[in-house]
């Protein structure tokens, strides 16, 4: 009796067997953005961002969908092999979540045909990823790149 009283007790409390688990919270999966970046695992953006994704604004050139983001990513990350994006701020709406991080690196290999001087860069960025079911599936970004070209030399002071 105990045995049954036990079993159906757990059983109440992990819910019914086979339910799908609720879908991970917006700013949870934001999260795994910059995590994926930090960590260089390229396989995290496979699991949060939805096959239609939309990046605004797309660079010139770049593929549609997921795999323009990988592009970049190992773009990012080869240029930049110490790339570390520090989350700042967090803000949920619904879902879309703003995100205000701090991008920092040092510059080791040529990037968009701009030659590696060696230099740290350190920029501020802003992003807001909409989400649905649990998949990022658009992307508005804004980067402050024309400090960063400053800092690594390819623009004058």
């Amino acid at each position: 009796m105990k045995l049954r009283i036990a079993l159906t007790w757990l059983l109440m409390s992990i819910g019914p067997l086979g339910q799908a688990a609720d879908p991970p919270r917006p700013a949870d999966v934001a999260r795994q953005w910059y995590e994926a970046f930090n960590s260089k695992d390229a396989s995290i953006i496979d699991r949060i961002v939805a096959p239609q994704w939309v990046d605004i604004p797309s660079p010139p050139g770049t593929p549609p969908g997921p795999q323009g983001l990988k592009d970049l990513f190992t773009q990012l990350t080869t240029a930049f092999p110490d790339l570390h994006l520090t989350i700042e701020d967090v803000l949920q709406d619904g879902d879309k979540v703003v995100v205000r991080s701090t991008i920092t690196g040092t510059h080791r290999a040529a990037l968009f045909g701009m030659p590696a001087k060696g230099r740290r860069l350190s920029i501020q960025a802003v992003d807001i990823h909409e989400i649905k079911n649990g998949k990022i599936v658009r992307t508005w970004h804004t980067e402050d790149w024309m400090t960063g070209l400053r800092q690594l030399g390819i623009t004058a002071q």
